[in-house]
């Protein structure tokens, strides 16, 4: 008896982690996805409680930190998977992690995907409106694959699917009578898995830009792309008129509003976009409008015939993300990767690290809590750090050299 328990539990061991891996085109495998995605006033989506949202941010270290193992132990009770997928479309073939629900959903909060290797390690794309704005989901991860991006997000639900609403501040007709958004809404809700996956690689990759895809019925009066920084302020680098600019090369026939430099255009400026607000340091993400600008958010309002109707049309964004975000900061990431030297790992006290360059080195806990920023006695290209004090557990290490930054694991012991 115990012998077929034990035979039984290895095969059901091996089944989950085969069926944890998969082949083909990522585009056709994330299509599939977006396609199963429930519409509007269903009633699927569940609200994250308040533990579902720290384990979710210790699945995105774990992924970040290239720990499939304990993310996808963490991952499974909350009925998610992380699918290593090798896309061989490409060449060479590359490999992305997949972090999405279990084949019967139960919770719809959405699909992640992380480039194992990217070439732009500080773009991140999103597409919070793709069962909504058309074709939103499927060009954002063309975009993605074909900037080979940091990662992409991808709501899990028609964004008026629930019919509770969001305590955010900001209110939508697109639901049917005007009211507040609903908690379906990705863009509008802080208490979700778009919102904390947005603030952990925020807080985790150094530079990180984080461009959101929207589709838009375009008025008489309406240019075919409106853009946003989430503010109507400038700022230092304008990753906006940047992505216009290049966009122009790629379409000189395209018109634009932007925000921040036509400041009288009042129409889906995405001012009440809480990941915008909390890239923008409102002080309140849920219910306060950012005062100032990071440059680091930028929202895309697109007509659908010129930019959205097909892949001829997605390569146009592609190409201008690509001429924008260059990939000389992924080359760096890799360089940085390979010349870390963190010892002993595991640690009970002193901890060194080596790196060139070395600007600061944060400690995180398991939970995404940031323990402590170290910036002083960083002397010849190494810093020493005292752990003692920690309880016995996992933690990251966020090293940032100033132009990129690498999150390692350690084991406290």
């Amino acid at each position: 008896m115990r012998k077929t328990v034990l035979i039984l539990f290895l095969l059901l061991n091996f089944l989950s982690l085969h069926a944890q891996t998969a082949s083909g085109d990522i585009e056709n495998y994330a299509e599939s996805i977006i396609n199963r995605m429930p519409g509007s006033s269903v009633n699927n989506y569940i609200q994250p409680t308040t533990a579902n949202l720290a384990t979710w941010k210790s699945i995105i270290n774990f992924i970040l930190s290239d720990n499939l193992t304990d993310a996808r132990a963490i991952a499974s009770p909350i009925n998610y998977q992380i699918t290593e997928f090798t896309d061989t479309s490409l060449n060479p073939n590359k490999i992305f992690y997949v972090l999405e629900e279990k084949a019967i959903q139960n919770r719809y909060w959405g699909t992640y995907i992380f480039s194992k290797n990217p070439a732009r390690n500080n773009l991140i794309i999103a597409a919070p409106h793709s069962k909504f704005d058309t074709n939103t989901g499927n060009q954002a991860i063309y975009c993605f694959k074909n900037t080979l991006a940091k990662a992409v997000f991808i709501n899990g639900t028609h964004r008026c699917n629930s019919f509770t609403s969001s305590n955010c501040y900001g209110t939508t007709s697109v639901c049917g009578s005007t009211g507040n958004y609903k908690i379906s809404d990705q863009a509008h809700n802080t208490t979700s898995m778009f919102q904390i996956t947005t603030e952990v690689l925020y807080s985790s990759i150094a530079n990180a830009v984080f461009v959101q895809l929207h589709g838009f019925a375009k008025q008489s009066n309406d240019p075919y792309v409106i853009m946003s920084n989430g503010t109507n302020k400038t700022p230092s680098v304008d990753y906006a008129v940047q992505i216009k600019n290049a966009l122009l090369q790629e379409d000189p026939s395209l018109t634009f509003k932007l925000a921040h430099i036509d400041t009288d255009w009042t129409r889906l400026t995405a001012f009440t976009n809480t990941q915008g607000r909390f890239i923008n340091n409102s002080s309140n993400a849920c219910s306060t409008d950012a005062t100032a600008t990071s440059g680091r958010f930028i929202h895309i309002e697109q007509e659908k015939e010129k930019l959205r109707d097909s892949v001829k049309d997605w390569r146009k964004m592609s190409n201008a993300l690509k001429s924008v975000f260059t990939s000389t900061l992924g080359l760096d990431e890799n360089i940085l990767e390979t010349s870390i030297t963190i010892y002993p790992n595991p640690v009970s006290t002193i901890l060194e690290i080596r790196a060139a360059k070395i600007k600061s080195v944060e400690l995180i806990n398991i939970l995404g809590k940031s323990m402590h920023i170290y910036t002083n006695n960083i002397q010849e290209n190494a810093v020493q750090i005292n752990i003692e004090d920690l309880a016995k557990s996992m933690y990251f290490l966020k090293i940032n050299t100033g132009n990129s930054s690498v999150i390692k694991k350690i084991i406290k012991n």
